[in-house]
């Protein structure tokens, strides 16, 4: 797991990320590197969470990779470099190859099948304990509609960014003998109509074209300026896999957004977002919900209390709807109060914060999550070196804390080569 803060106002944005990384269920390592410039002399950061990889290339190897063959190029917005990036990813054979895009799909099919079986099972024993038997016309009719929700539940979800019915199309076409293997080594023995082979199948396809993600989702922040941009920008993208030299991915917009003034600024956090939140709201967002429903139920319930021959069935739908006022009061009361004793006077403030202060506001914002972790029983999965990287439109990206795996001093060479290719190439151009 991960915590990471993204803070932008007028003058810069800093970024802040933690070194924690889980292998399996338990093991945790802080060494992790999250936070990377994405160009060599371009203001541009970007930060993954989430799936440490894409299709088991990890994203350190992606990002750098993309770095040498594209780190000295310039683009006008910060958009066009992600898209850029992106595309990049859509056509890159040597980092996801056509057995890595195969086996991609391979697993995602075989999970989702797997969980649909598993769902069918679990109907076939309640309606068994229900009835003591169950028949196949019983059983034929309890998978055709177990299968059937998840088809319409996928159907109704949108494209993939970049996706297209066209293309859909075309995965199904060429991977449904892939479909019919998995279908028969899932479901095995048990019949299966061919209407509801070919919703299998549908389902088989929309899991890699539309906006559906598994737990393998990687979490992909761009953030910095682009030439002709005067203030910064942040993009957020989830991003699962490639199939058919595609990547599927879609654009968060509620983790996206641009400072368009000078009065303009904003706070995100990325992945565990708990001690962000509860920062800026002055509550934890559990204890407000708890707040809200308890409450809520406790009024609905009150008037089951004028239940009297003396009232009238008037008088209780009036009491009723008297109570549904009053909470809906509460409610929008008590976001008002968030807002203007806690969010807003933050806000104000980061307005005009300068470039160390959003440092460190974000490295403390990153750490507070880290610090519930450790004294909490929950296992540390924030935690580790916190990398913090100013990026303005000035001075580009500003390293404040970078952590590295070796000595310095031992690797100046490392540092003497950075610039080595782009320096090379710029004076051949001269």
């Amino acid at each position: 797991m991960t915590a990471e803060v993204a803070i932008a106002n007028a003058s810069a944005i800093a970024l802040a990320a933690d070194s924690a990384v889980t292998i399996g269920d338990q093991k945790i390592y802080n060494s992790a590197l999250k936070l990377f410039s994405l160009s060599k002399i371009a203001p541009i950061g970007v930060m993954v969470y989430g799936n440490a990889g894409l299709l088991r290339v990890p994203w350190e190897t992606i990002i750098k990779t993309y770095r040498q063959k594209h780190g000295g190029e310039k683009h006008n917005s910060l958009q066009e470099y992600a898209e850029n990036f992106l595309e990049y990813l859509n056509d890159s054979p040597e980092l996801f190859p056509d057995s890595a895009q195969k086996a991609w799909l391979q697993g995602n099919v075989r999970g989702y099948y797997t969980l649909i079986r598993d769902s069918f099972f679990e109907v076939l024993h309640q309606t068994f304990q229900e009835q003591g038997e169950i028949t196949n016309e019983e059983a034929a009719e309890k998978l055709r509609s177990t299968v059937a929700s998840y088809h319409s539940k996928l159907r109704g979800a949108e494209y993939a960014d970049g996706m297209s019915e066209g293309f859909e199309k075309e995965v199904r076409s060429k991977y449904l003998k892939e479909f019919k293997k998995w279908k028969d080594n899932i479901f095995e023995n048990t019949p299966i109509a061919s209407a509801t082979a070919a919703k299998l199948y549908d389902i088989g396809t929309f899991i890699h074209t539309r906006t559906v993600f598994s737990a393998g989702v990687s979490g992909l922040v761009i953030a910095g300026y682009g030439e002709a941009e005067i203030y910064p920008s942040i993009l957020a993208f989830d991003v699962e896999g490639v199939v058919e030299n595609k990547l599927k991915y879609k654009k968060n917009c509620q983790k996206s957004h641009t400072i368009k003034s000078g009065d303009d600024c904003k706070i995100i956090a990325f992945a565990q977002e708990d001690m962000v939140a509860t920062f800026m709201n002055g509550i934890n967002p559990q204890v407000a919900y708890f707040i809200q429903s308890y409450l809520n139920k406790l009024l609905q319930r009150l008037p089951e209390l004028l239940n009297s021959e003396n009232i009238s069935s008037e008088d209780r739908k009036r009491f009723s709807k008297e109570v549904t006022m009053l909470l809906e009061g509460f409610t929008r009361a008590f976001r008002e109060h968030l807002q203007s004793e806690h969010v807003q006077p933050v806000m104000r403030m980061v307005t005009v914060l300068p470039k160390d202060e959003l440092a460190s506001m974000a490295e403390a914002l990153v750490n507070l999550t880290a610090f519930k972790r450790r004294i909490t029983e929950s296992m540390e999965t924030v935690g580790g070196p916190i990398d913090v990287a100013v990026i303005s439109k000035g001075d580009g990206l500003i390293w404040v804390k970078r952590k590295h795996y070796f000595p310095a001093d031992l690797n100046q060479h490392f540092f003497a080569n950075y610039f080595r290719g782009f320096n090379d190439e710029k004076a051949n151009e001269e």
